[in-house]
């Protein structure tokens, strides 16, 4: 049973600012978003950016590109498999094909390659004639493979945005938000970083009357800024925020060709897409290339320089993998649950030995069962070379790259941040490294005994006046939402129960509506989670509400509806 917060309410907060109901700012407030920033918080068009060149290597870097490209030189592009990188090496494909066309790019294979740069594929870009290596996403913790692409004569500039690790920064060219504080925004993703970048390079080009790459075509490149930050879960706030609302807004124009392709095949073509189109179904299909094969044509379709027919081709290809990495997710599910089911993964923080399992979606299949379990959960699948490559997944309050410091020792690679991180060992060392997960998760819990239980911050309870379409459209302001933005939940207390209806081949969903003695009834809808709720529904006793808010539209009818995040009965303690 989740632990209910509800946020008090702030009656300080300046009335009707830009039409916004008092609660709705008071979310923000909560949020920590000061009155002066309000204003550029909810507008449609916020001016909130910064220099590029704060960036330590931003300016160096850029001019270093202009001139590899004038002098003829080859440079490759070497991003990531996930959205992300996907994202970011179309991005800075599309830019540099502008200034020469002696550029490649190169994306590793999750398989064969490995996460980042590797030394067998900086091998293999020099072998394809690369002059000039340039990273997208990757390559903070690579000094090695720096060091060896240099020794075969390659020139190296590296862009990223992932956490440092003491003594590991490239010795090259090296630009990435966390660097060194110069930068006024930190939580940049891959693409971001790879967007400051082009900015650094239209301004330079600019500046001696260059039009090879214009202000336009920077602006274009927006579409990608905005699915790669909302995949790759960075903090939706600042500068992250802006880029995102004005990279709808370019989606929104479907003026890529390659993403229109694809939006025509995932039937997204008539919608206006949003922050939760590219959460649940753009991102899965991008990141689906790169965890069951190969992430080269999300690439090639985003870069959208191909023939139309070539572009569905991707498209369809895409999805199609997308259909299998669902298969394969279900089957991995089940080994997992049936290597739990032996109960010697560990109590805290389960670590799980899938023999048969398919590595590409571990991470996925580590995620739900977090949420499951409510503990930290590392998924390990075997290589076939004595060592076992892994993925783990974390709950608040456990930061997940501090345990994996602690285990260093052990590792043979690992990378990531406090929620997500990837890793390698040896066969030898997975004992080793189960019991010290468990030592450090069991100290925290020692510490917090309300650590395994799950937290729903709830911004307000709804209010009569609230209980309508028109509340509903006036939180739309609060979008784009993601990570450091999430939707908001509200609350309904005290409210019978009435028209449930089930839902789904085995009813796993349920219908109802909640009104409370103001005999306003809110239609709620409860997803995938019957089973656990169901008695409490048809019980006939009072029960709280929590859930988001949304429109439902049918048959030309738009009704509220709440989407259910949890319920319990009235009276509990919050």
């Amino acid at each position: 049973m989740a632990r209910w917060v509800i946020a008090r309410e702030n009656n300080d907060q300046e009335q009707g600012l830009l039409g916004v109901p008092a609660s709705v700012l008071n979310i923000l407030t909560n949020r920590g978003i000061p009155a002066s920033e309000l204003e550029d918080f909810l507008s449609p068009a916020p001016k909130v950016t910064y220099d590029p060149f704060l960036l330590t290597d931003l300016k160096e870097a850029a001019q270093f590109l202009i001139d590899a490209a004038d002098s003829g030189k080859t440079i490759c592009v070497y991003g990531d498999y996930d959205a992300d990188g996907i994202t970011s090496t179309a991005l800075m494909t599309s830019v540099l094909v502008c200034l020469t066309d002696k550029v490649f790019s190169y994306v590793p294979s999750r398989f064969t390659d490995g996460y980042g740069l590797s030394v067998s594929a900086v091998q293999k870009i020099r072998d394809q004639g690369a002059d000039v290596l340039l990273t997208v996403d990757c390559g903070s913790t690579s000094p090695a493979e720096v060091r060896y692409a240099k020794e075969l004569g390659m020139d190296v500039v590296v862009t990223d945005h992932h956490i440092l690790r003491d003594g590991m920064d490239p010795e090259c060219l090296f630009v990435n938000p966390k660097r060194d504080g110069n930068y006024p925004f930190s939580e940049l993703c891959g693409c971001g970083v790879a967007f400051k970048l082009a900015q650094g390079l239209q301004r330079l080009l600019e500046q001696r009357g260059d039009s090879r790459f214009t202000k336009a075509k920077l602006n274009s490149l927006l579409d990608l800024v905005a699915i790669s930050t909302v995949a790759d879960i960075v903090p939706l706030r600042g500068e992250n925020r802006n880029l995102v609302k004005y990279g709808l807004d370019r989606i929104n124009r479907k003026e890529r060709a390659g993403l229109n392709c694809l939006l025509n095949a995932l039937d997204l073509s008539g919608r206006i897409i949003d922050s939760s189109s590219i959460s649940y179904i753009i991102a899965p299909n991008l990141n689906a290339l790169g965890r069951m094969n190969d992430a080269a044509p999300g690439v090639e379709l985003l870069e959208s320089r191909s023939t139309e027919e070539r572009l569905d081709e991707l498209a369809e290809l895409t999805i199609k993998t997308n259909i299998e990495r669902k298969a394969e997710q279900e089957k991995t599910f089940r080994i997992c649950r049936q290597s739990l089911a032996k109960g010697d993964c560990g109590e805290y923080a389960p670590v799980i030995l899938a023999d048969g399992a398919h590595e590409g979606v571990a991470g996925i299949v580590a995620g739900n069962l977090k949420e499951q379990l409510y503990r930290p959960v590392c998924i390990v699948t075997p290589t076939g070379d004595g060592l076992l490559k892994g993925t783990g997944r974390s709950i608040p309050g456990v930061n997940l790259h501090q345990c994996f410091e602690n285990c260093g020792d052990i590792f043979t690679r690992f990378g990531g941040h406090a929620g997500a991180c990837g890793f390698s060992l040896k066969e030898e060392n997975l004992d080793i490294f189960r019991q010290r997960m468990q030592e450090q998760v069991k100290s925290l819990a020692d510490n917090d005994p309300g650590l395994f239980t799950e937290t729903i911050y709830i911004e307000h309870e709804l209010s009569s006046a609230e209980k309508n379409i028109g509340y509903a459209e006036k939180l739309q302001l609060l979008e784009p939402y993601g990570e450091g933005n999430p939707v908001p939940l509200f609350c309904i207390k005290n409210a019978q129960v009435g028209s449930v209806r089930t839902m789904g081949a085995d009813g796993q969903h349920i219908r109802f509506t909640a009104m409370t003695d103001d005999r306003i009834p809110v239609g709620c809808v409860l997803f995938g989670r019957a089973e656990q709720y169901k008695d409490m529904i048809f019980s006939h006793s009072r029960i709280d509400v929590a859930g988001e808010l949304d429109i439902n539209e049918f048959r030309g009818e738009r009704k509220l509806q709440m989407r259910v995040k949890d319920i319990r009965v009235s009276g509990q303690e919050e």
